[in-house]
């Protein structure tokens, strides 16, 4: 089943459940708001009732409008360790965010602060947690997720050592694919991002260093896991942490992301308008 959140004019949004060539709204506010909902949202979901409206009628937001919280993973792809002069981690190191304020849309522009220098973007596998996890073992851990979607986490880099200084959005979307229509794990998936056509970064979510479920293991042993939270799993290598892979955006570069299988962002860099 594949799910996103829909636009339907200037202030109103909607979960809904994809087709081909139109959509099922559902009576949620986003995808996050509809997982969250309790037992037997998967069958809310599925459910053949609601507006109908073709795709090409809608514009996708992001897949949680609010996410409950989102657990960031680090170093999880040994060649992105490599990059960056370190050490392959014993266990997934990660950090919690309850305050994400900035989340956009698969096709929304991409927001610059009139201070940063560079700007870097790397592309992530996006867990979606569906059922409350703690203490979970890695292999009952796959049980708790919702699906799969892709994530780009654009940060800002300021100074010489261009240290990251603050998050300037995430992009979240454009659909949830439930994990009957995904691998198990979603493992096998190729993963790309390209900067005004060039490819910057390009992986495959085998080469996770740690999968989905021992991430998940790992992080509810010390942080409860709530329906709709979000896990982004770490990012390959080439997101220009120095001048042999930089590719900073400039104003008005396209940043594309994919993860086939699982779905694609089309942004565009914007400054304010008076730089």
């Amino acid at each position: 089943m594949k799910l996103s959140t829909v636009r339907l004019g200037r202030n109103r949004t909607a979960a809904a459940r994809v087709h081909k060539r139109h959509c099922v709204l559902l009576p949620y506010p986003d995808v996050g708001a509809l997982i969250a909902s309790g037992d037997g949202w998967w069958d809310r979901a599925g459910a053949d009732i609601g507006e109908r409206h073709r795709l090409d009628d809608v514009s996708y937001a992001p897949l949680m409008v609010r996410p409950g919280k989102m657990v960031a993973v680090g170093l999880n792809y040994a060649v992105r360790a490599r990059e960056l002069g370190c050490s392959v981690p014993a266990a997934p190191e990660f950090s919690v965010r309850n305050d994400v304020h900035v989340v956009v849309g698969a096709d929304d522009d991409i927001r610059l602060p009139a201070e940063g220098q560079d700007v870097h973007c790397g592309v992530e596998l996006g867990v979606v947690i569906g059922r409350r996890a703690r203490d979970v073992t890695a292999r009952s851990a796959l049980s708790h997720v919702a699906g799969y979607t892709v994530v780009n986490v654009v940060t800002v880099r300021n100074g010489p050592e261009r240290i990251p200084s603050a998050v300037v959005a995430t992009v979240v979307g454009p659909a949830l694919i439930t994990t009957d229509d995904a691998p198990i794990g979603a493992r096998g998936l190729t993963i790309n991002c390209l900067v005004d056509g060039r490819v910057t970064q390009k992986a495959n979510t085998s080469e996770l260093i740690f999968d989905v479920a021992t991430v998940i293991a790992h992080v509810s042993s010390s942080v409860t896991l709530l329906p709709g939270d979000l896990i982004t799993t770490g990012t390959p290598a080439g997101t220009g942490t120095s001048r042999r892979y930089e590719v900073p955006p400039r104003p008005g570069t396209q940043v594309i992301s994919v993860i086939k299988g699982v779905g694609e962002h089309r942004n565009i860099v914007m400054r304010p308008s008076s730089q």
